[in-house]
């Protein structure tokens, strides 16, 4: 290899690992033109590529580089990675098999074939491959908290959590694995060990922004009185539904709140204007506040556990002008009145949850096998593409008799008024179902297989929501079976409301 092209790969490799990938991309451009012939460019350029998410070009990239050197194992590896990230799991496979077969002791084309499986659902199958690349390497901290991942999704929680400790034993400072310890811990109810884990979102490979450095971090709630503290929403908007029940409890305890949330809930949120001063997250202004903090931080300061959560309902209200005039709309009040969200949208910049929203989300067609329950009439209210086009196109064909409300639905407060003029809302795991909890209403929860932290493991209710139930996936990606069960309760309730008349 050329020695400038060299100083040139050690340099730009720099810039990955810093994630400065501008700098690393034009380094590597420039190794490029001097050695067309060379294949390492191009692959740390289909690494990068990866990394930004632009997994075609990945793939692009990763595949010339091949073709410049048949025989390199780790460009295979890299292939079956980038696959994997399109969902091409038997091609990734296939991929990783060749890196395997030119490098039989590289232990990480090991780990990536058990994370292709997981990813796949074959749980046993993985474990036996992270084994490998652990027998391969002792010391592979990654492996370790892959295989912890891969036994968190059969159930085998003290197994999880045993080779996420042998991780960070491994790696002190290895954010991600302190980021899984958090959920697991977290969702089995432990939560004064999974509050400290949750801080180390700032530092895992997809962080979330931390804002406001120069505000002193609020770090106790002791002498707190008459301080101005500044509290920032952060994360989702079901996040902020979910946390700021907290602003009340800082109120009660003196401190003087500015509470910064999107502007989507401002109209929303209003209620918690007896306690705080609430501003838009554009419309901030540095008011010499004594402290800072982000607001899911705010349990860890409450040292908040399961018989503790804040969970008095309704903690939100609705705007009564806007229900009086939604509630005239509704012609049927003899039947069970049901909305209805399917999907919680598409986030184009987060790509990072891609996956996660794919399989938290369900399809028209499978979420209108509820239809034709007797006594029930049913109420979209689903906003955000493409579910929301796909109905406007599609709801003739597929549920005719479904009411979209979608042109009634301005902001969070439109949606708030409308839900509390139904018996009940069913939800996929989105804001929506956040909504509903905090204002009290019944809401069933139609939750994935590999559960989000804060519905808790093997329960039906949520102490978070005193009104929810959670109908959780038995296998994963089968919402066939949880339609099933939610048809059987709805028909139900809707003859216990007949009966009631």
């Amino acid at each position: 290899m050329n020695q400038a092209v060299q100083i040139l790969l050690k340099n730009a490799t720099a810039h990955i690992q810093a994630k400065e990938f501008s700098l690393a991309k034009e380094l590597l451009l420039k190794a490029n033109g001097m050695d067309p012939q060379d294949p390492s460019p191009l692959r740390f350029m289909a690494i990068i590529a990866a990394m930004e998410f632009q997994f075609h070009d990945a793939l692009r990239l990763i595949d010339q580089a091949i073709d410049l050197d048949p025989g390199n194992g780790v460009a295979y590896s890299n292939r079956g990675n980038i696959l994997k990230e399109l969902g091409r799991h038997e091609e990734a496979l296939d991929a990783l098999d060749i890196a395997i077969k030119y490098l039989p002791t590289y232990a990480e084309a090991f780990n990536n074939k058990g994370n292709v499986l997981q990813e796949r659902g074959d749980y046993e199958d993985a474990l036996s491959w992270f084994d490998k690349a652990i027998s391969l390497q002792p010391n592979y901290a990654q492996a370790y908290s892959n295989k912890g991942n891969c036994f968190v999704k059969l159930q085998r929680y003290e197994d999880a959590m045993g080779c996420y400790n042998i991780a960070t034993s491994i790696n002190p400072q290895y954010a991600d694995c302190y980021w899984a310890k958090a959920a697991l811990q977290l969702s089995l109810g432990d939560f004064d060990n999974g509050w400290q884990n949750y801080e180390s979102r700032w530092f895992i490979d997809s962080p979330a922004a931390f804002l406001h450095h120069k505000i002193p971090r609020l770090e106790s709630l002791d002498n707190i009185a008459g301080k101005k503290v500044l509290i920032w929403a952060e994360q989702g908007l079901g996040d902020a539904l979910q946390f700021c029940r907290y602003i009340k409890p800082l109120f009660d305890l003196g401190a003087r709140i500015t509470f910064r949330v999107p502007a989507q809930l401002l109209n929303l949120l209003g209620v918690l204007t007896k306690f705080c001063n609430l501003v838009a997250i554009d419309d901030f202004r540095n008011d010499g506040f004594d402290f800072q903090s982000p607001l899911l931080s705010l349990p860890l300061l409450f040292k908040t556990d399961l018989d503790s959560i804040p969970n008095q309902i309704p903690y939100l209200d609705v705007n009564q002008a806007q229900r009086s005039a939604y509630e005239q709309g509704i012609v049927n009040k003899q039947n069970l009145r049901v909305g209805l969200i399917w999907n919680g949208g598409f986030r184009a910049e987060h790509p990072e949850l891609w996956a996660i929203n794919k399989r938290r989300n369900i399809e028209l067609d499978q979420i209108a096998k509820l239809q034709g329950i007797p006594g029930v009439d049913f109420y979209s209210l689903q906003k955000g593409d493409p579910a929301e086009s796909e109905l406007a196109a599609r709801k003739d064909q597929v549920w005719p008799e479904l009411i979209n409300c979608v042109h009634l639905l301005n902001d969070f407060s439109d949606t708030a008024a409308l839900m509390d003029c139904l018996d009940l809302i069913i939800s996929v795991d989105t804001s929506s179902a956040h909504l509903a909890g905090a204002l009290g209403k019944p809401v069933w929860i139609l939750n994935r297989y590999d559960s989000c932290w804060r519905w808790l493991r093997g329960r039906e209710d949520s102490p978070w929501y005193p009104t929810a139930k959670i109908y959780q996936q038995k296998q994963p990606g089968n919402w066939d079976e949880v339609i099933a069960r939610v048809r059987l309760d709805l028909n139900d309730l809707a003859q216990k409301k007949r009966a009631a008349l």
